[in-house]
Formats: C-alpha cells, sequence, structure tokens
C-alpha cells in the first residue's frame, strides 16, 4: 500500500485525517437525517450527554436490582466517581481533574496546529502524529477499512469501589462469568501485575464486567479519546484488587494461551459440552451483534477469525446460561439494557411477543411508586414543574383514595382521548423530603432533564438541598 500510494501521500492523508476528526469532535451536533440515511459527526458534547444519560439509566434501573445495602456503593460509582469526578465539568469554573477538559485542550491544540503544522512518522503498524509545542503524540492507526485516531490524555483517576451485587449466585458460577471476561477483554493478574484490568468505549461494560469482580479497591480512570469515523469516544480504564490469589488459575491466560483456551470454550459449547455461562460474557466480550440480530446463532471474533454457533448449539447454550447464571442476566438485562444481553436472550427464547406499551405510557425509565402504583414522571417546560401520572383505566379499584388517604394530591387531567391520575409537583416534593428513594428517583430525572433544558437546573439545586435537610 505504502509502494503503491507513496509514502508523502499517506502522510498528509494521516495529518489531514487527525485534524478534520479533531476538528469534527469539537465542534459538531449530532444530527440524524432517517429519510436521507444520514447521521453527522458525533462530537465530544454530545458523547459526553450520552455517557451521562447511559449512567443515570444505570442508577434508575439499578433501583430494582441492585440489593438496597450495596445501593449506596453502587450509586457513588456511577453518580459521583465517574460522572462528576471524571466525566463532567463546569465550563465556566473548570475542575481540575475534570478527564473531558484535558481531552478538550488536546483536541483544541490539534485544530489551532493546522493539518499543514501536524507532524506524521510511521512506526510500524502506526502512526505518530506530533502537535507543535506539545509532549504528547496521537496514534493512528487503520485496523480494518478506516482510519482510527488515538488521543491520550494523562489519566485521571479516582479510587472507588463496587459492591456485590449478585449475593444468590453461587462461587462456581461466578467463576464461570470471570473465566468468560478473562477470555476476552479482561487481563487477569500476571506477572508483575496484581491487578484485574480491563478497557472499554462502552458505557455499560463497566457495571456488566464489575459485577463479576466485585472490589473494595479499585482505581477508575479516562485515559484516552477514540476519533472515530462517526463519532468520538471515551476510553474508560478499570484496575480492580484484590484478585491475585483467587484467580492464580488465570494468571497463564494471556496473549495466545487465552486465543486458545477461548477457541476451546466456543468449540466445546458448540458441541454441547462447554461452560455455557463462560460463554454468556465471553459473548458481551467480543461476541459479534451487527447483521445478525434476527439469526438465532452466536457469533464471536478471535483475533481476526469469526467462529460461531450455529442455532442448534447455541439456543441450548443461551438457554442454560440464563438459567445458571440467572441474577447475572437480570442485572446486566435491567441495569444496562445493552443490545448484546437482549440478542443473547433472544437467541435463546426467541422474539417476544409484541404488545403495546403498558398503561399508554411512552418508554420512560423513571417512575414514582405511589400506593403500590408506579407513575412515570414527565416534565412540563413551561412552568418548569414535573408531574408523575398514569392511566385512569391502569390503576385497580379503590387505588385513588388509598393515595389521596397517604397525603397525595391526585388530581384528573385528560390528554387527548385518556384521562390520566396525576400528582402534582408540590406533592411529589413535599413527599421527597421523607422518601429517599423517591428523592433520587426525582433528582436523576431533573438532572437529565437539564442537559436538554437549563432552567430545569433549579429543580436540580431544590432537590439536593432536600437532601441536606435534617
Amino acid at each position: 500500500m505504502v509502494d503503491m500510494m507513496g509514502y508523502e501521500e499517506i502522510e498528509k492523508t494521516v495529518r489531514e485525517e487527525t485534524w478534520r476528526r479533531a476538528a469534527l469532535s469539537l465542534y459538531a451536533t449530532r444530527t440524524e437525517d432517517k429519510r436521507r440515511g444520514r447521521t453527522h459527526y458525533r462530537g465530544l458534547f454530545d458523547t459526553v450527554t450520552e455517557v451521562d444519560w447511559d449512567f443515570t439509566r444505570f442508577l434508575v434501573n439499578g433501583y430494582t436490582v441492585v440489593p438496597d445495602e450495596a445501593y449506596p456503593r453502587f450509586s457513588k460509582l456511577f453518580d459521583y466517581d465517574a460522572r462528576q469526578y471524571l466525566l463532567l465539568n463546569d465550563d465556566e469554573r473548570p475542575r481540575e481533574g475534570g478527564a473531558v477538559i484535558e481531552l478538550r485542550g488536546r483536541l483544541q491544540a490539534i485544530v489551532d496546529a493546522g493539518a499543514d503544522g501536524l507532524r506524521a512518522e510511521r512506526h510500524g503498524r502506526h502512526w505518530r502524529v506530533y502537535v507543535p509545542h506539545e509532549n504528547w503524540h496521537v496514534v493512528v492507526s487503520k485496523p480494518t477499512n478506516g482510519w482510527s485516531v488515538h488521543v491520550p490524555l494523562e489519566g485521571y483517576w479516582t479510587e472507588t469501589s463496587f459492591p456485590e451485587v449478585l449475593v444468590r449466585t453461587s462461587p462456581d458460577v461466578l467463576r464461570s462469568l470471570q473465566r468468560g471476561w478473562i477470555l476476552t477483554d479482561v487481563t487477569p493478574p500476571h506477572g508483575r501485575h496484581s491487578d484485574v484490568r480491563f478497557s472499554t468505549t462502552q458505557p455499560w461494560q463497566l457495571p456488566a464486567t464489575l459485577a463479576a469482580f466485585p472490589s473494595g479497591n479499585i482505581r477508575l480512570g479516562v485515559t484516552a479519546g477514540i476519533l472515530g469515523s462517526t463519532r468520538l469516544s471515551i476510553e474508560w480504564h478499570v484496575l480492580v484488587y484484590g484478585y491475585e490469589e483467587e484467580l492464580g488459575w488465570a494468571s497463564r491466560l494471556v496473549g495466545e494461551v487465552k486465543r486458545v483456551e477461548y477457541r476451546r470454550l466456543v468449540e466445546e459449547c458448540k458441541a454441547l459440552n462447554g461452560d455455557s455461562v463462560a460463554l454468556l460474557t465471553a459473548y458481551e466480550g467480543d461476541g459479534i451483534l451487527a447483521y445478525f440480530l434476527r439469526m438465532r446463532e452466536l457469533y464471536f471474533r478471535i483475533r481476526h477469525e469469526i467462529v460461531y454457533l450455529p442455532a442448534e448449539s447455541a439456543i441450548v447454550n443461551a438457554r442454560l446460561a440464563v438459567e445458571r447464571a440467572s441474577e447475572y442476566t437480570k442485572f446486566v438485562s435491567l441495569v444496562t439494557k445493552c443490545a448484546k444481553i437482549k440478542h443473547f436472550l433472544f437467541v435463546g427464547y426467541g422474539i417476544p411477543q409484541k404488545r403495546g406499551r403498558k398503561n399508554g405510557q411512552k418508554n420512560n425509565p423513571f417512575y414514582a411508586e405511589i400506593a403500590g402504583a408506579k407513575l412515570h414522571v414527565v416534565y412540563y417546560t413551561a412552568d418548569n414543574r414535573i408531574y408523575a401520572r398514569i392511566v385512569v383505566d391502569a390503576v385497580p379499584l379503590g387505588w385513588v383514595e388509598e393515595a389521596r388517604a397517604q397525603g397525595w394530591d391526585v388530581r384528573v387531567v385528560r390528554m387527548g382521548s385518556k384521562e390520566y391520575y396525576q400528582v402534582t409537583h408540590n406533592s411529589l416534593f413535599e413527599h421527597a423530603r421523607s422518601d429517599a428513594k423517591l428523592r433520587a428517583t426525582l433528582l436523576a430525572f431533573t438532572r437529565y432533564k437539564a442537559t436538554q433544558y437549563p432552567k430545569a437546573q433549579s429543580l436540580v439545586k431544590l432537590l439536593e438541598e432536600l437532601g441536606t435537610e435534617d
């Protein structure tokens, strides 16, 4: 390729592509035009907003899955350590330690230098792009069909922990879950490394992986911005301590040995005598999702090769895995709602029957439990207020009387052709003073809305003040 195009031409392409993607990451706003099948570049702002929303979903969905005694630590990791310390920042008063601030600064340095001001050198299969007056460099590679631009960060780290969320899972099943991750995305303790480590650009992998490796001693960091062909991604790096002795059996599973064992796992499961639970987490790690959503087969990538389980063995293994690791499957599917676990369940149990959404509600994960019913939380921009509502026909007989007896202000409102029971803004806030779970739900909801409607930030501050009252 170099001989055909010439070194200078490729070097120019690398410099121009690095500058172009840095500029897109800084200034592009994601806009989808489904009629024309076109999606504009997803830059830094949209990526941070998306990850922030992912963390909010984890917190809200975790209420019904994470044990009560473990939820405070689970919440702290995603709400404070990952989101507030590493991810978010205040543009007017940037916090020292905010990884996004450093990434924005490095992108700006690339843009300011211009394509002609950058210098690119080839190092084996990669290119290094140097920015004038900076002591760091960008790594550019072409792993498949397109360029990948890796902008390294100094690495902002925080000490954190992840609680034990699989309290009813047996040790042998937990070990199988760990084995599947180790054969794919996770590096076990070996040699001079005493920690379990993994990197990911997909936020859902943080809870999905850590559920199999709970620990009171974890280091979480943001280490790079990855500028792909259509979007910028944030690279998370995790170090988990406390498994050096427990995972002594896995210390040899690195490099080529890992790939051999990975292939053996897939082949054994194809013959219906393998570890189906390990296959589940291996699929989450290196399973292929695209193009096969309507096929009850499982495809895996082992380095540059693709291997698969046909339907007759994939269905059996998927069902066995879900039965044996039911608590883990429930956690990942309900908390993260990632596409891979949905496909794994589809392989095992087929397409679920299509049903209309319950209670005539939209797909809204925020709800308030009131007198035994789940009411969806909604926001009205006109008056900057939040309400909880449910279709009148969806509640049991006597519910409204019971709710009012508990002190809720419930009113009947009509929207279109339907009538709803709606709990007022003031009533929600009044109960949130003494109901920590309701307050946390409303706080997560208003934080999310504040990313769309800045005036909702006043509701966030009010709810935060409610949480500090005696």
